[in-house]
This record gives C-alpha cells, structure tokens and sequence, in this order.
C-alpha cells in the first residue's frame, strides 16, 4: 500500500533539484538580460582574474563595457575594485586602471579599491570611497551572470545602484560554469544574514 519504489523517490528528487535550479537560475539569467544602467556619479567595475598583468576574458569585457558607459556620459568617475589574488603579479585594481589610461580614460577619473578579495568586500570598500569622495549614484558593472548578486548585495548595503551587464565570454562551457557558481552564491545567500 505504502510501497514506493527507489525509483519513484529518484524521479521526485530529481524534479524538486531541477525545479529549485529553474527557479534560482531563471532570474540571474533575467536580470543579466534585462537590466539597463541609469545615470549615476560613479561606475563599480567589479574586479575579476588576471593573466600575468592583463585582464582575463572576462574582466576585460566588463573594462570594454565601463569604457562605452564612460564615454557615453553615465558617469564621470570609475571605481576599479580588486585586491591581488594569490597567483597574480598585481592588484586586480591597478591592472583595470592602466588598462582603462590606455584606452583613453583619464587617470583622474579612475578610483582604485584594490583590498577586495570577493564581491561582498569589493561591494563595501566601494561604497566606503564614495561616501568619502561624496559620490551618491552608482553604475556597477560585471558580466550579466554577476549582476543579480551584485545588485542584491549593493541594496543589502544600502547602495544606491543600478546595473549594467556586461557580455559573458563567448565559451558554452565557461558561460554555464559562470551561471552555475552564481546560483550557488545566490543561494548561499540565502542562509548569510
């Protein structure tokens, strides 16, 4: 009467885990397509790996994206948020900031955070340097996988913000890696307060 098999257990696991994967990953996806960047006092670009000196793929998309919100008068100021991981030669920050001189950005523009080890920190220290620097609006921008974190994590903060995603790599396997780590972090959320 009550006999349900193993198989049946398996087929119902399976629908709740793909059920909670569609609907923590359903509005990442979204938001990384939705959202539009308002006008503000400041762009966030949130830091990510480097190669030897040079942006990775990833980072460097979310530089390029940075450099068009700039130069299309979003706003005056760039912060750069990044600390030197383990297996880099320099601050994820100092490599953004000479990558933005030398696609045309003046350096006095440019804002370097370069303590942030993850984006919570990157997040916090930014917002610190725009209280200091009486900077009220932001723009944070990271690859639209990112984005739904960053801004959740900004309003937690109390950071006035709004987002701009940037292109994801153009690699299958990186892109769902990406939206795979993002519905974890969403979801380890979840149990922080």
């Amino acid at each position: 009467m009550f006999a349900i098999t193993l198989r049946k257990v398996r087929r119902y696991i399976l629908a709740l885990t793909l059920l909670l994967f569609l609907a923590i990953e359903i509005p990442i996806i979204a938001t990384g397509q939705l959202t539009q960047p308002e006008h503000g006092d400041v762009i966030i670009v949130l830091g990510a790996k480097l190669i030897g000196t040079e942006p990775s793929t990833m980072l460097r998309l979310r530089l390029d994206e940075t450099i068009r919100l700039h130069q299309a008068g979003y706003a005056p100021f760039i912060i750069v948020s990044g600390a030197r991981g383990q297996d880099e030669e320099m601050s994820e920050a100092v490599a953004m900031c000479d990558y933005l001189i030398r696609q045309g950005i003046a350096k006095e523009q440019i804002l370097l955070e370069d303590k942030s080890f993850n984006t919570y920190q990157n997040l916090v220290n930014s917002y610190a340097i725009m209280k200091q620097t009486g900077l009220s609006k932001a723009i944070i921008v990271s690859n639209a996988s990112h984005i739904r974190r960053s801004l959740v994590l900004a309003h937690n903060i109390g950071m006035n913000a709004s987002g701009a995603p940037a292109p994801m790599a153009n690699n299958t396997y990186l892109t769902a890696k990406q939206y795979v780590r993002e519905g974890v972090a969403m979801l380890s959320l979840a149990f922080i307060k």
